[in-house]
């Protein structure tokens, strides 16, 4: 059997968020898929058990796990997580280019990130592997309580999870909302304490700002099932938080971008991420429609998304 270990830079962990937990998933993607996956840390094995190495980012840093493996004759493949909201300097690009020479392959979780890392990198020579986006099951449940309304004493509100920073992009969506007759929910992380210190300085009466909810907890599937509408809309693009509100049923108001095109089609609203007037009219627009009865959006199980990852891994 062969055995995997992720990894990503060393300080992904002092703000956890979507991406380290899409590290858990792919862990278990992977053992589901007949692939043994340890993440880096204290309970992994020696380097030289392992067949594989998947390295989850290009953040800097990342060549101290890296060379050490590829050292170790440990075959190497990125995920690469990789999205320039700016064109990164002649010096930064060389780095990265330097990095990317190390791996085999390289994992893209959808055409539009492809294309997108393909604008500045060379892939030559490299394996292109396509996966979906990683989503727990546990958002398809139906039966949830009503625990986030109650505890937060809400009644209509709109909701925003995740990672607090600047290419998050938080701040148009509390000045879009300031007039809105609903409240704005931003929950999340803080990676940038001067931005939210910003955010709350332009927020109305009707915008909240709360600790992070517990991935997958009662209380995030709670607060997903009772919105009346998910929010998210980064300089970048929206990644798997937005498909979990869309598997849980949730109305989605997201950045317009090729990735949301791709993966949502015409079942979301789309919005310029830096356009407040635009953001505030798509929100009114979609509170004035009737909400689906039954979610409208499904998605590949863990293990399906990950088969073209793992029969490169098992040879297939």
């Amino acid at each position: 059997m062969k055995r995997v270990l992720l990894t990503t830079y060393p300080g992904a962990f002092l703000h956890h968020g979507g991406a380290e937990r899409e590290l858990s998933l792919l862990r278990d993607a992977l053992m589901s898929s007949g692939v043994l996956a340890d993440i880096y840390g204290l309970s992994s094995s020696a380097v030289s058990a392992y067949d594989f190495a998947i390295h989850c980012s290009l953040v800097s840093g990342s060549e101290h796990l890296i060379q050490p493996l590829k050292e170790a004759r440990v075959r190497l493949i990125l995920w690469p997580n990789l999205w320039f909201v700016n064109p990164p300097s002649r010096e930064h690009l060389s780095t990265l280019v330097d990095l990317l020479s190390y791996f085999e392959a390289v994992v893209f979780r959808s055409q539009s990130e492809e294309a997108h890392f393909r604008r500045f990198f060379d892939l030559a020579g490299k394996t292109v592997i396509q996966v979906a986006c990683l989503v727990s099951q546990g958002f398809l449940r139906r039966e949830i309580s009503d625990v986030f309304r109650q505890s937060y004493k809400l009644q209509r509100y709109a909701i925003w999870p995740g990672i607090i920073e600047p290419q998050k992009n938080q701040l148009a969506a509390v000045k879009a909302f300031r007039d809105l007759d609903m409240d704005l929910v931003i929950s999340g992380r803080v990676r940038d304490q001067a931005y939210l210190a910003r955010c709350k300085a332009e927020a109305g009466p009707n915008a909240h700002f709360i600790p992070p909810l517990i991935f997958g907890s009662e209380l995030h599937l709670s607060a997903l099932r009772y919105s009346d509408l998910f929010v998210e809309l980064p300089l970048d693009f929206p990644g798997t938080s937005a498909i979990e509100a869309a598997v849980a049923g949730c109305r989605l108001l997201l950045t317009r971008c090729p990735w949301t095109e791709e993966i949502f089609g015409d079942t979301v609203t789309q919005a310029p991420p830096t356009d407040v007037v635009a953001i505030r009219e798509a929100a009114k627009k979609i509170l004035q429609e009737p909400r689906p009865c039954q979610p409208i959006f499904s998605y590949p199980t863990m293990q399906r998304a990950v088969k073209e990852l793992t029969d490169h891994i098992l040879g297939q």
